[in-house]
């Protein structure tokens, strides 16, 4: 299984799930070009390379038709390597993800990109987590959640690359790709997620041939992580459904 993380787009995201996952399969987690421990060249940036970087990336580990798991700008990379390469992957989940940017999506980002541009990072990270959780988690888990934010700031990649990546995701339409996707989908969001609404995801899972649709009651954008039983068992059982179809 290999997990792709969004805007932020390093593995750590995905800390909640690795050793759940790791039980019953091999887990992939990596730092997208411009995040993390990778390379920050300068842009510009496009989803499609970044698909470009993950095509590589399960060939140079020679990845036998793994289930990607992508969430936000994961699933719109996923949503254009399926579609690409119909037989790389067995299976995919497309979470708190969007087929292509409006209105709603573009003021959000207008907003993130004034707050990166403008004040501090420590400002950015924090204003970033109000699109990210419900308004409870941020709530009940601020004593940890703040420092966890602030932390993440002292190894954030230059102003201009994380710029970059937000003009990529603004761009992206997958409009055309989405009904070439073979590749048997579950698309996931909350009901709360006010970054890409479930709307989004009844358009993804729509225009996707035979795609599965969940939608729970909350979790935000962050799902996985606000919600991590619910969305492990969800994710996991899709995963068996497919090793038992190819069965």
């Amino acid at each position: 299984m290999i997990f792709v993380s969004g805007l932020g787009g390093t593995a750590a995201y995905w800390q909640p799930q690795v050793e759940a996952f790791a039980q019953g399969f091999t887990v992939v987690t990596y730092d997208q070009r411009g995040a993390g421990t990778s390379d920050h060249p300068v842009g510009p940036y496009s989803i499609e390379t970044l698909v470009d970087d993950l095509q590589a990336l399960v060939e140079a580990l020679q990845l036998v038709r793994p289930v990607l798991i992508g969430h936000s700008t994961g699933g719109a990379i996923g949503q254009i390597l399926a579609a690409r390469h119909p037989a790389l992957l067995a299976g995919m989940v497309l979470y708190a993800s969007w087929a292509k940017s409006d209105m709603h999506f573009n003021w959000c980002f207008r907003m993130r990109r004034a707050l990166l541009v403008g004040s501090t990072l420590e400002e950015y990270v924090h204003g970033s987590a109000l699109f990210l959780y419900p308004p409870e988690h941020v709530k009940k888990h601020a004593e940890v959640l703040s420092p966890a934010l602030l932390a993440s700031a002292t190894k954030f990649p230059e102003r201009e690359v994380v710029l970059s990546r937000i003009d990529a995701i603004m761009a992206h339409d997958a409009s055309a790709y989405l009904p070439l996707i073979q590749t048997p989908t579950l698309v996931i969001c909350a009901q709360d997620d006010i970054l890409t609404p479930p709307y989004q995801s009844r358009l993804l899972a729509s225009a996707i041939p035979g795609a599965e649709l969940k939608i729970v009651p909350q979790g935000g954008h962050s799902l996985s992580e606000t919600e991590t039983h619910l969305f492990n068992q969800i994710t996991l059982d899709f995963v068996a459904g497919i090793h038992q179809s190819a069965n």
